[in-house]
């Protein structure tokens, strides 16, 4: 078996060097480190990470709580976290929200020792957030966030919703539909905030029947979807709180043989890469320039790296820009 001793030898550096690039790998300079590494990787050594822990007491791995990857939010938040915990030397273990209850992954995390729990699945009065905050444990939720308090990565999403229902309107449409999805999360919550807040300074009436909550599956996107298309007044663009359930709403009227945005226009926020598929095109809110699922593992390791006794809670919200596609355009359907 390759010991850590070989890898030594083969780099040129003291053992005790090799120990820092596995359990301190900041304090290595960056030639050094990738010099180790290399070396690693060329005998294929396999740290002992059991007894590793027990020696240093660290784990050195993150504990991820996301939601499902039907969502192309979720994939790509998830992709983005582990490559970034990697590279600072963490591992990263994937819990999905709905493969297990929340409160049975937060004991799991307490008895595997993880040093630091990242959450996308929170939601606005959530009495799981406070057994997070009074285990310890250190924690960055992002994409959502709970109603007060708490160390978080946000897009301003009633900003958004204004933003995307604004461009809406001034193409020309007043007969607006509104899917949304569970609004007792932030993420809905505030992008309806944001929608109604537009729809009302303009003094444009909010239909009830073009405005729906949905359960996030492609299948219920789907029926009120369909719902929408068949009514005898039907809307000239839908809104959609997300880019997921954007891809289903644009699925269900394209199965009608109904063009966007020549029959109706359709926006999404989120602006996850999908989005920018030539097949897809979707106009959305975003924003292009941070990755939300880095910044909250970057903030999460440096919380763990630092020790740090959190006087104030980290905070970050991120301003979103309009995106304009090719399924939005101007209103050249008769309103009624």
């Amino acid at each position: 078996m390759v010991s850590s001793k070989d890898v030594a030898k083969i780099a040129g550096v003291s053992q005790s060097t090799v120990s820092r690039v596995l359990n301190n790998p900041e304090s290595v300079k960056p030639a050094t480190r990738n010099v180790v590494l290399h070396a690693m990787k060329d005998l294929s050594y396999q740290p002992n990470l059991i007894a590793r822990s027990l020696v240093t007491n660290s784990t050195r791995t993150l504990a991820l709580i996301t939601g499902t990857l039907y969502n192309g939010f979720y994939v790509e938040t998830t992709t983005s976290i582990v490559n970034l915990a990697t590279s600072r030397g963490f591992k990263t273990m994937v819990y999905f929200e709905e493969a297990m209850p929340l409160r049975d992954v937060i004991d799991t995390i307490r008895g595997n020792k993880l040093e630091g729990v990242l959450m996308s699945s929170i939601k606005l009065e959530d009495p799981i957030f406070h057994e997070i905050e009074n285990s310890g444990i250190p924690y960055m939720l992002f994409n959502r966030r709970p109603k007060s308090g708490g160390n978080y990565v946000v897009l301003d999403n009633i900003l958004a919703g204004e933003i995307i229902t604004q461009h809406i309107l001034e193409l020309g449409h007043k007969r607006v539909a509104y899917i949304s999805g569970d609004i007792h999360v932030s993420t809905h919550y505030e992008r309806k905030l944001g929608f109604e807040s537009v729809m009302n300074r303009e003094e444009i009436p909010i239909h009830p029947g073009l405005f729906h909550i949905v359960d996030t599956k492609p299948d219920d996107i789907e029926k009120v979807t369909l719902k929408l298309m068949h009514m005898s007044e039907r809307p000239t663009a839908i809104i959609c709180g997300s880019t997921a359930i954007a891809f289903s709403c644009m699925d269900a009227i394209l199965s009608m043989g109904l063009r966007i945005p020549e029959d109706i226009s359709l926006a999404g926020m989120d602006n996850v890469g999908m989005a920018s598929h030539h097949a897809i095109q979707l106009t959305t809110v975003g924003n292009s320039k941070f990755k939300m699922g880095e910044i909250a593992a970057d903030n999460l390791i440096d919380m763990i790296e630092q020790r740090e006794t959190v006087s104030q809670p980290r905070q970050i919200v991120l301003q979103p820009e309009l995106i304009i596609r090719k399924t939005t355009g101007l209103n050249r359907v008769k309103e009624f």
